[in-house]
């Protein structure tokens, strides 16, 4: 079940000092970023929503007086701090451009590279901006986009709608008309993704392969295994079958289980979108971030061997992990509300979606040391509710002015009003 993602809302010129952060430099890498694009003296580039030109400065001192950058930006603010900055380091040879949302606003058939730095996301009218793009590169011209992950929880700081995985990247891109040329992961929190026109020639190589586990199983591209203990998670042990460049992806809700009749095996879910490199054909094992699906099969210790199957076997869970993974709600018109991305949360919602178990056990069953029980249990409710799970109807219900009774949340406090009376106290 595929699901549209909701771009996320963009940063306003206001928050401009947050892009100029000492700390960015150990946290995103950005000289190693540019090495990677490998540009040179003379080449034309663009940076997509350059915000305060934090990128684009630094490529015009790489493409030189022969050069030029164009900055694109969507606030006339953010050009006019860009402006300021450029002025201040001494650094020209950078165009404003005011875009639109739906279109760059670059020369057609120009650019030789294109950088997006963590702005992808809040493109509201992505499509549009894909086309605009693909059609400004010139032969030859590729584009460095750079996302956090979703799928090892390194972009679990920022709001949940602020970072992409691999897989909802590559569903956008590729069918607009791009290739993968490559997918570094060599940055602590960022996928940096190197694309081009797809059936452009004149860039070198052969685009990686990309592929969904299941579907490369049974094409004979890969060979696949999971273990799991039930209660560290999921480890895929994977080895690539061709002498291609494949990038397998697995979706949120992938299910995980035991031998049949083995009643002491913790079934799992991945709780992410998963995603791995297979550059040659040597084994490699896949952490996949997971949760169990009951509370009292099997102790730690043991390592079990599991099957796999197709979120879509499992529709309520498939539903439920979409939801963990987009990690908001609303309540009403109120704006995106956040969900803590904590794995106790999550674990949680898959217990009250499979067990109908009555508060205090979940309560006793539940870990989550950077949270109280309560907490974790009511944003557990909302994101079974916002999978369409009647949690009315559960003995976890019953018990709900002892969960949401004492809570300060005031975005839980309105859902609960919500579902209990149909309307929000102003």
């Amino acid at each position: 079940m595929e699901r549209h993602r909701v771009p996320a809302d963009f940063m306003s010129f206001q928050g401009a000092p947050w892009l100029e952060r000492d700390e960015r430099v150990e946290e995103e890498q950005p000289d190693a970023v540019l090495d990677a694009m490998a540009l040179e003296p003379g080449d034309i580039v663009a940076d997509i929503g350059c915000g305060s030109g934090y990128y684009a400065r630094r490529m015009a001192r790489r493409v030189g007086d022969t050069g030029r950058v164009y900055c694109v930006d969507i606030q006339p603010e953010m050009l006019e701090i860009m402006a300021e900055h450029a002025a201040r380091e001494g650094v020209t040879d950078i165009v404003p451009v005011l875009s639109e949302t739906d279109d760059p606003k670059l020369p057609e058939g120009e650019v030789d590279w294109l950088i997006l730095a963590d702005v992808y996301h809040e493109m509201s009218d992505f499509e549009a901006m894909l086309a605009g793009m693909r059609r400004s590169l010139a032969p030859g011209g590729q584009v460095a986009l750079l996302e956090y992950r979703v799928e090892d929880g390194t972009g679990d700081h920022l709001k949940a709608d602020h970072a992409m995985s691999a897989r909802q990247v590559l569903s956008e891109w590729l069918p607009a008309g791009f290739a993968l040329v490559d997918l570094l992961e060599f940055l602590p929190g960022q996928h940096l993704f190197i694309l081009k026109v797809a059936g452009d020639t004149t860039v070198p190589g052969a685009p990686i392969i990309n592929v969904e586990l299941l579907d490369a199983v049974d094409r004979g591209l890969v060979e696949a295994s999971a273990v799991g203990d039930g209660e560290t998670g999921v480890t895929v042990r994977v080895r690539n079958l061709t002498s291609d460049r494949l990038l397998v992806t697995m979706p949120a809700g992938m299910s995980f289980h035991g031998a049949e009749g083995d009643g002491d095996t913790r079934d799992m879910v991945s709780r992410r979108d998963a995603v791995i490199r297979l550059f040659d054909d040597a084994p490699h094992e896949w952490a996949v971030r997971s949760v169990g699906r009951q509370r009292t099969r099997r102790a730690p210790g043991g390592e079990d061997q599991l099957g796999m199957a197709a979120p879509s076997s499992v529709p309520a869970l498939e539903a439920l992990m979409h939801q963990m993974q987009a990690g908001t709600y609303t309540v009403a018109d109120s704006p995106a509300l956040y969900i803590p991305r904590l794995h106790g949360v999550e674990q949680a919602a898959v217990w009250v979606a499979q067990e109908d178990a009555t508060y205090d056990e979940l309560f006793a069953a539940v870990d989550e040391q950077r949270m109280p029980g309560q907490y974790a249990l009511a944003f557990a409710l909302v994101y079974c509710d916002r999978a369409g799970i009647d949690v009315t109807g559960t003995q976890m219900w019953r018990d709900r002015e002892r969960i949401f009774g004492g809570l300060r949340d005031p975005g839980l406090t309105a859902w609960y009003q919500m579902k209990t009376t149909g309307q929000i106290q102003r």
